[in-house]
């Protein structure tokens, strides 16, 4: 489907005059025919439900063009359709809520939810005949004709070759949204200036709806968003850093918490790294060293058992007390794991060996132990 360049629909803006009735020339910035005021509006609006309504536009003005013919819809019809789907978007987001004919009402505090109710209506509107009936013939055993894929495939084509670009759905949007705000200022801001200075700085300055960039934008959040929602954006920013949950003392950002808690966060909960030999302590990460230091005895009678290395040994607790006696440069309590405090152990049992001729300690009946729990 060969694509046209597309073209600007929507007014891009409005005057609105004001005073006594009359006609006849008017006079300079401000004023109108007779005395008149004319008011400038400010054109801003919820850039958020502004960029939303123009998400929704071009799948409804596909689902439009495929539902109107059972071939591929030609750039003839989608230029014809755009400019009907607009038109038709503008009248019913204008027309007041008793004019509509459904029996439920539209929800205008929901302008997505009001757009693909018109999108819905526009596309059955120009659903043909043919096309009817072929979607019927799933259900009396016919083939199905594939229209979510051909819809699919239409937007990538289309989003492509920018047959519609955002920037002018969503001027398309703004109208839209004005429609339906009903001058509640709900998603649009209802001020009017009398001059273009005035309109300027209310635009840029003022409004509550003018446009400002994320206050995460140093941590990589590109969002631009109204100013009255700039603080319901934040509490919801994946790039906003806050403190880590598990109060490690760093600042994560709200995407990564979650991987921060169970990886890298010094706080993280940790099993004892002597748990398979029965110390079933856990604790915070960054605590290993202090817990390994406190929890030493504990650990060396574990490790040094009748169970684990043998019962014609010397007893555990005199072995103990000789090893806390020679382990001068506290060589144990630095240990970490089971696989160095072995080897710790066989060091210090050498060096007693060689001092006091005494039957020493070669680590040879844990090394099977050392290697089965150390990966």
């Amino acid at each position: 489907m060969e694509l046209e360049a597309p073209v600007v629909e929507a007014d891009p803006g409005r005057r609105i005059t004001r005073g006594a009735g009359g006609g006849g020339g008017g006079g300079g910035e401000g004023e109108g025919p007779a005395g008149r005021t004319t008011l400038l509006p400010c054109p801003n609006c919820d850039i958020q439900v502004v960029h939303k309504l123009a998400q929704l536009l071009l799948p409804g003005l596909v689902a439009a063009c495929v539902d109107s013919t059972l071939g591929s819809p030609s750039s003839a019809l989608a230029v014809q359709l755009r400019a009907e789907l607009v038109r038709y978007v503008a009248h019913r987001s204008s027309s007041p809520p008793e004019a509509e004919e459904e029996e439920d009402p539209i929800d205008r505090d929901d302008p997505a939810e009001a757009l693909a109710v018109f999108l819905d209506d526009f596309a059955g509107s120009k659903r043909s005949v043919a096309v009817s009936i072929a979607g019927w013939l799933p259900y009396l055993g016919g083939g199905d004709d594939g229209r979510d894929d051909r819809i699919e495939d239409l937007v990538e084509e289309m989003e492509a070759s920018r047959f519609w670009p955002v920037e002018r759905r969503e001027a398309v949007a703004r109208d839209l949204l004005r429609g339906l705000d009903d001058g509640g200022g709900r998603f649009c801001c209802r001020d009017e200036l009398e001059t273009h200075e005035e309109l300027a700085d209310h635009v840029a300055a003022r409004c509550r709806f003018r446009p400002v960039r994320c206050r995460n934008q140093a941590q990589g959040c590109r969002a631009e968003v109204s100013a009255c929602r700039a603080d319901a954006h934040d509490e919801a920013c994946a790039f906003k850093l806050l403190p880590c949950e598990q109060r490690c003392g760093l600042a994560v950002a709200r995407r990564q918490m979650d991987r921060h808690c169970v990886t890298v966060c010094p706080m993280k909960l940790a099993n004892c790294p002597f748990y398979q030999l029965g110390c079933e302590s856990a604790f915070p990460a960054c605590n290993l060293g202090s817990h390994c230091a406190e929890f030493l005895r504990p650990h060396l009678r574990l490790l040094l058992s009748p169970s684990k290395i043998g019962a014609d040994r010397l007893d555990p607790e005199e072995r103990l007390l000789r090893l806390e006696k020679y382990d001068s440069d506290g060589a144990l309590g630095e240990a970490l794991d089971v696989r160095s405090l072995t080897k710790a152990l066989a060091e210090l049992e050498k060096k007693m060996d060689a001092e006091d001729g005494s039957p020493g300690y070669t680590g040879d009946d844990n090394k099977q132990l050392c290697t089965s729990f150390v990966p």
